[in-house]
């Protein structure tokens, strides 16, 4: 039976996917700026409850309550994005690598295209992942099958249309998603829940992981709103940009319900545990033991629908998004339908890959991602953001490259460790802020403005110091140390701003771009 109704299921998929053809690369990559408001809301809110269903029932396993504030961080993030939705469509937004690319040249389009394509398919993987686990339990499939059917399922329904497959899909795969929730809500009511385990009480207190680590959510997905790619494409291609932002809005409660009842599961999924820590399994895996156990073949089945939904329904925008920076600003293929698919595929093949290589250290790989992403991304949109007139290109691309250095090189130096790091601060804080540092004292040096650069320099330099001899706030050390650089920029755009400078844009056409 589970069989049969998962066959069913990917046939509807497709048949959805299918509805509307692109003939063009603005109709695939933007939908051609037509999305309605409730097709924006139903996408946003797909996007965001797809990760935060996974990600709150695990921490919710471990942290009990406290789990909450990751959800409220997300939700906040998506509102920002949207506040900043008027500067992206001003800009023309296709991607972070392509406004880079226009701002900066060639080079760095390229090197921050890579970035994206690389590590969209390492967040996207969490979901695969989640599906592949369910999968296991259910049926014993193999990690590789259940992550290559997943991923073929993907590539098959997009190619048809791009954005508007993804508009067709999200719809149905969000309904599919909620009834999971309901039923997962109804299996594990009472008379189940009878609770096997004991928590101690922090467990319950809304501040139990810690003040350290809710600065940590916060501060992450703070850093996110500049180079959220996905859910930017989605509203820059609403025919509205007011309707994308009150869209945005209406996701927003949605998504704290959601939130909510997510914590709420995982927070059972603990208590219902016997031995969580002999078992052995994270919160995912335990919470799809106990709601298969007191599930009918039916139930199993539909679930199981519901959880290969949970993975389509984030993947699909990830590699999507991935897709179109690697086509246009890796390939150089700005106007090639064909080339925007095979895109499509080599981000399947790659996050496959990701999969079968770490496929139990996720977090390990979040790490990875985030350090890339954050070095390549965050730094230069902010200088977009922050400076209309010309910046030193090379001094993008040796800031840029300094930053994946230094992640990559403190990511060795611990062994490539998901939990331990060099004085305590994960690896992605050290890269975005590299970056931002040197972004900073190139724009002074540009504005000649040495005295300043000297200064602001050595007052980073005593502040960093200062931090890491400290280690009071272990736990905030990443986030200060960010902060930090946030404030060097600060002080950089203070001396050097220019009101009334045009920012140049370089055009797509190879002429340009190769100067």
């Amino acid at each position: 039976m589970i069989i049969a109704l998962l066959v069913g299921y990917i046939s509807f998929i497709i048949l959805l996917g299918k509805h509307k053809t692109a003939t063009n690369v603005t109709a695939f990559q933007s939908g051609n700026h037509q999305l309605g408001f409730w097709t924006i809301l139903i996408m946003v809110t797909a996007l965001w409850s797809s990760s935060l269903i996974v990600v709150e029932i695990d921490a919710a396993y471990q942290y009990g309550m406290s789990a909450l504030w990751y959800g409220v961080s997300v939700a906040l993030m998506s509102v920002l994005v949207s506040l900043l939705m008027p500067w992206f469509h001003q800009h023309a937004y296709i991607s972070n690598s392509d406004l880079l690319g226009r701002t900066f040249g060639r080079e760095v389009r390229r090197l921050s295209g890579m970035v994206i394509g690389g590590t969209f398919p390492i967040f996207a993987l969490s979901n695969a992942l989640a599906a592949a686990v369910f999968l296991q339990t259910a049926l014993s499939w193999p990690l590789w099958l259940s992550l290559s059917v997943t991923t073929l399922l993907l590539i098959v329904t997009i190619q048809f249309a791009g954005m508007l497959s993804l508009a067709q899909m999200q719809g149905f795969n969000l309904l599919m998603v909620m009834i999971g929730l309901v039923y997962a809500l109804h299996t594990m009511a009472p008379p189940l829940s009878h609770p096997k385990t004991v928590m101690p009480p922090k467990y319950w207190h809304l501040w139990g992981v810690g003040h350290g680590i809710v600065a940590v959510w916060f501060g992450m997905n703070i850093l996110n709103v500049v180079c959220a790619q996905a859910e930017i494409q989605t509203l820059a291609a609403a025919r509205h940009i007011r309707h994308a932002k009150w869209a945005t809005w209406l996701s927003t409660l949605w998504l704290l319900v959601i939130i909510a009842v997510s914590t709420w599961l995982g927070v059972m999924t603990r208590l219902l545990t016997p031995n969580p820590h002999m078992d052995g399994m994270d919160g995912l895996e335990a919470f799809f033991h106990i709601v298969l156990a007191h599930s009918s073949p039916l139930w199993v089945a539909l679930f199981g629908m519901s959880m290969w939904s949970l993975a389509i329904m984030w993947c699909g925008p990830l590699l999507f998004s991935g897709a179109i920076s690697v086509t246009h600003d890796v390939m150089g293929q700005f106007h090639s339908l064909t080339w925007l698919r095979i895109g499509l595929i080599v981000e399947g093949v790659i996050m496959i890959l990701y999969g079968l290589w770490r496929p139990g250290e996720l977090a390990w790989w979040r790490v990875f991602g985030l350090t890339l992403r954050n070095a390549a991304v965050v730094g230069p949109t902010l200088v977009v953001l922050l400076w209309k007139d010309t910046f030193p290109r090379k001094a993008v691309l040796l800031a840029i490259a300094s930053g994946i250095g230094t992640g990559l090189g403190l990511n060795a130096i611990t062994g490539f460790s998901a939990t331990h790091f060099v004085w305590g601060i994960n690896p992605m804080w050290s890269a975005a802020t590299i970056t931002m540092v040197i972004l900073a004292t190139a724009r002074l040096l540009h504005q000649r403005q040495l005295l300043g650069a000297i200064l602001g320099v050595a007052l980073w330099g005593l502040l960093t110091v200062l931090l890491i001899r400290d280690g009071s706030a272990a736990n905030l050390l990443g986030i200060l140390l960010l902060f930090s650089g946030l404030l060097f920029m600060g002080y950089a755009w203070i001396l050097t701003r220019s009101p009334d400078a045009e920012l140049k844009l370089y055009p797509l056409s190879k002429s340009v771009e190769s100067d």
